[in-house]
């Protein structure tokens, strides 16, 4: 038996019932494809072996997750990465594979789907594999850009440097440390608890899923890991940097601040990890992806989905109430990258695949879809107004 969960209900009958039809099969689909999931072999070394030898987009490591699905051909040394939503397959980035088949991966992965009647995406690819990816017929959209640092030649000067100067000697004068760190059960124990207190301040009030799940020390072997501590010795930031092989780099993936921590911690944990990064010879890092970033080459055609783009726009002015889409940009600037590159979602042509892929997305981020963020949302504004009132009287 299927269970529509409480938290739900209510958004199934503001829909109507277009939209609990819709719903239920949804989530009767999406139950059997984790029953079948479940009962595969775990694919998380075959992953991690390619994600060595192959990872190019920043996000591969971070999307072994559980949750994550293997497909692969035996004539490619490779695989996609991606979990089933309902009729969409999406994939989790570019394929692990060298440059020279990913594109040809990627083909087979698409007719694969067809052929079980489902859609492929990928989401967020790389420029480099959306331009190649396009000779396919998949059309693409840009969703946002992110900073990346050519470490050897990264020398942060002058005006353009100045805010994040500034933050830097901030942090220090209060007594902010950042070591690099091996991970312990004590240090384990404290950045639990700093999540804890993260994701609580975190203006889209919502559990990440699969593809953006927070989880610091997932393949922690793999990793490097930064620790801000204040005066007192207590944690107060903390940066998790995972490998981009590939390209010689690091993600760095996790910036935690404690809601308490001195002002320009974050700034102090993220300068100190480029540093050291440097210093240990990587070639280039990045701090990841800013949903709806203008910033970018524009080098890989778009407008084959006019009204997703469109949309997107307007969402980026809309939906400061649910994440900082600006301030998140702003921060990452501050750190003079050398370049910014865009990203994008991948899919098939065709007026019927946007809705379906736009909602596979939100439902990779978050468990609960769309309710989730709404009700979060509101629950959240609801606490915060009754601290307020609580401290009035």
């Amino acid at each position: 038996m299927y269970r529509i969960p409480v938290r739900e209900l209510w958004w199934l009958v503001a829909g109507g019932a277009g939209y609990g039809a819709r719903y239920v099969r949804l989530r009767v689909s999406t139950a059997r494809s984790t029953r079948r999931a479940r009962a595969e072999a775990d694919p998380t070394g075959e992953l991690l072996r390619l994600q060595t030898l192959y990872g190019y987009n920043a996000h591969s490591l971070v999307s072994i997750a559980p949750g994550a699905r293997l497909w692969s051909t035996p004539e490619i040394d490779g695989a996609v990465i991606y979990s089933e939503f309902g009729r969409v397959w999406l994939a989790a980035g570019d394929p692990l594979a060298s440059e020279e088949e990913a594109v040809e991966l990627a083909r087979l992965f698409v007719l694969a789907a067809k052929k079980q009647g489902r859609v492929a995406a990928f989401v967020p690819v790389t420029a480099r594999f959306a331009r190649d990816a396009q000779a396919l017929g998949l059309g693409a959209v840009k969703v946002g850009a992110a900073p990346y640092f050519d470490l050897q030649a990264w020398s942060p000067r002058g005006d353009r440097a100045k805010k994040m100067r500034a933050g830097v000697n901030q942090a220090r004068r209060a007594g902010v440390v950042v070591e690099e760190v091996a991970p312990d059960a004590g240090l384990r124990s404290e950045t639990e608890k700093l999540c804890r207190r993260w994701l609580d301040t975190r203006r889209t009030a919502v559990s990440f899923g699969w593809l953006f799940l927070l989880d610091p020390f997932q393949h922690a072997a793999h990793k490097k890991f930064f620790a801000a501590r204040d005066s007192s010795g207590a944690l107060v930031g903390f940066l998790a940097a995972s490998p981009v092989p590939a390209r010689g780099g690091w993600y760095l993936e996790d910036v935690l601040r404690h809601p308490e921590a001195p002002p320009s911690t974050a700034d102090l944990l993220v300068f100190e990890a480029l540093t050291r990064l440097a210093a240990s010879g990587a070639r280039l890092a990045t701090l990841g992806t800013s949903p709806l970033a203008h910033e970018g080459e524009e080098d890989v055609p778009a407008g084959g989905y006019p009204v997703v783009e469109r949309a997107l726009r307007v969402a980026s002015k809309r939906l400061g109430a649910f994440y900082n889409f600006e301030g998140l940009r702003r921060f990452k600037s501050k750190f003079v990258p050398t370049r910014w590159e865009s990203e994008y979602v991948l899919g098939p042509r065709g007026v019927t695949m946007p809705p379906r892929v736009a909602y596979a997305v939100v439902r990779a981020i978050a468990p609960g879809g769309i309710p989730q963020l709404l009700t979060r949302q509101v629950a959240r504004t609801i606490r915060a107004g009754r601290r307020r009132a609580d401290k009035q009287h």
